[in-house]
């Protein structure tokens, strides 16, 4: 008979990769004894492959349905289960089904429109969401997800992004069968912005007091089943912060490895459709001295900018078009995979140490925001359109008032520019006082991450432990 597996991670993100295996936090499990195992969409990706051969960690593959029922399924649940009115990142969503829309196909143009009266209509009659959510637990109870849990045999089955499908559906699947689960959440947005999680947990990993209180508001859960761990994947910037390492990485983008330079993380054309502009005005700017006749850019665009269904690869012409003695490109290293945005385990601290050699950085609302905090970096965040004012459920803009972001500015973690004139003002600023608002931005850090100290995967593996101890535990007695 197979040996129980004691912690299985379901993982249908990239980032969910970096977060388990490039902290060392699943090789950190086994070397304490423990049988891991990781459930992902493609156990022939080679990232997962040489991390689960080096660390000692079994790889399952687990595929979701993809058909035209699933698709509206996850299309139409925030309308019956979301106040999508009040919620902005919602809101942005029907938006852009609505007015975004390139489909032909009648039922995809019309769709929006259909399950927003449908909302309203909920107000009205509240037992339709009740019929929802019975047939939500229908979908989700799917014969394959738990042929793969009879499989895995875990103890602790915990995933990264519960709102997915595959995720919710192995959720579902190892409650069925009588398996603990949890919810260790890969960002920050989460619970704010991607709607209602299919599926619950019996215990959670928050980042720090902000993600506690959100667990605690949207879903009643009890401070003794919260466990407040930091953030795994940022533990490399700790040790970053204390002995930066940037020049070498300069030198490969052909700059000056002793001259100071802007960091600027790109968004996705969906959340900053004109970026490229901005990034065209910052390098002008660089070219024609008005920072300083030393002052160099780099440029890093997101997975999302040269990869997956959101991809604009006509920016990338573009973004050749701007490097130049002073102005470098820093693509992101991912690998074609069924997983996305699946990040080469090098990418990470090169990341690090760009954020930490940097004057300013620069995004365009990203978690990049919160990397550059880790390594005592003021972080600006580019909040318009270039010259254009686009609607709002295009625009830049739109971001700075979702709930997780919103949160983040009202902290004080980072400067918003709503225009040429205030990014120019924030970088003049930050470039004469490096250190400006550090105080402030220290707190706002330790508010959404808790403890800058280097530990976060150490507590994450304590946690896990003592969350085994307590499954363990009656099965000890009885014997």
């Amino acid at each position: 008979m197979k040996d129980r597996i004691d912690v299985c991670y379901l993982i249908s993100h990239g980032f969910a990769s970096r977060m388990i295996f490039q902290t060392g936090l699943l090789e950190r499990l086994v070397e304490q004894g423990k049988k891991v195992a990781v459930i992902a969409p493609d156990r022939e990706d080679p990232n997962l492959v040489e991390y689960c051969a080096k660390q000692g960690v079994e790889l399952y593959e687990f595929r979701a349905p993809n058909n035209l029922f699933t698709v509206d399924y996850m299309f139409r649940r925030k309308y019956f289960l979301e106040d999508i009115r009040n919620n902005p990142g919602l809101w942005a969503k029907h938006l852009r089904a609505v007015y975004g829309t390139r489909s032909l196909n009648p039922y995809f143009r019309l769709r929006p429109y259909w399950y927003f009266w449908t909302y309203k209509l909920i107000g009205y009659f509240p037992g339709i969401r009740e019929r929802f959510r019975k047939q939500e637990n229908r979908i989700l109870d799917y014969d394959k997800a738990v042929e793969v849990i009879d499989r895995v045999q875990p103890a602790l089955v915990v995933a990264t992004y519960p709102v997915n499908l595959p995720e919710s559906m192995l959720l579902k699947a190892a409650q069925k069968r009588g398996r603990a689960t949890a919810i260790h959440l890969l960002s920050w947005d989460n619970i704010t912005c991607k709607g209602a999680f299919p599926a619950l947990a019996d215990y959670y990993i928050a980042w720090g007091p902000v993600m506690k209180e959100e667990f605690q508001e949207y879903y009643d859960i009890p401070e003794e089943r919260i466990f407040s761990c930091g953030v795994p994947h940022f533990d490399m910037h700790y040790d970053t912060r204390q002995a930066p390492d940037y020049q070498e990485y300069l030198r490969d983008l052909g700059l000056e490895p002793q001259a100071p330079y802007l960091f600027v993380a790109m968004s996705s054309p969906n959340f900053a459709p004109l970026g490229m502009d901005i990034i065209e005005w910052l390098a002008a700017k660089v070219r024609d001295n008005a920072f300083g006749a030393d002052l160099q850019l780099i440029v890093r665009p997101h997975p999302q900018n040269v990869q997956g269904s959101q991809a604009d690869l006509s920016w990338l012409p573009r973004l050749e078009a701007v490097k130049g003695p002073r102005v470098a490109i820093d693509y992101p290293s991912v690998v074609e995979s069924q997983l996305p945005w699946s990040m080469q385990d090098h990418d990470m601290k090169r990341l690090s140490n760009l954020l930490a050699g940097a004057a300013v950085t620069l995004n365009y609302g990203s978690t990049v925001a919160i990397d550059a905090l880790m390594v005592d970096k003021p972080a600006i965040v580019i909040a318009f359109d270039g010259e254009e004012e686009l609607p709002w459920w295009q625009s830049g803009r739109r971001q700075m008032e979702y709930v997780h972001y919103r949160k983040l500015i009202e902290l004080g973690g980072v400067r918003v520019a709503y225009s040429y004139d205030q990014l120019d003002e924030h970088l003049r600023y930050y470039l004469e006082y490096p250190d400006g608002d550090l105080d402030v931005r220290q707190q706002a850090l330790y508010q959404e991450c808790g403890e800058n100290d280097g530990q976060a995967t150490k507590r994450v593996a304590a946690a896990l432990s003592e969350i085994l101890e307590a499954i363990y535990e009656p099965v000890k007695s009885e014997s």
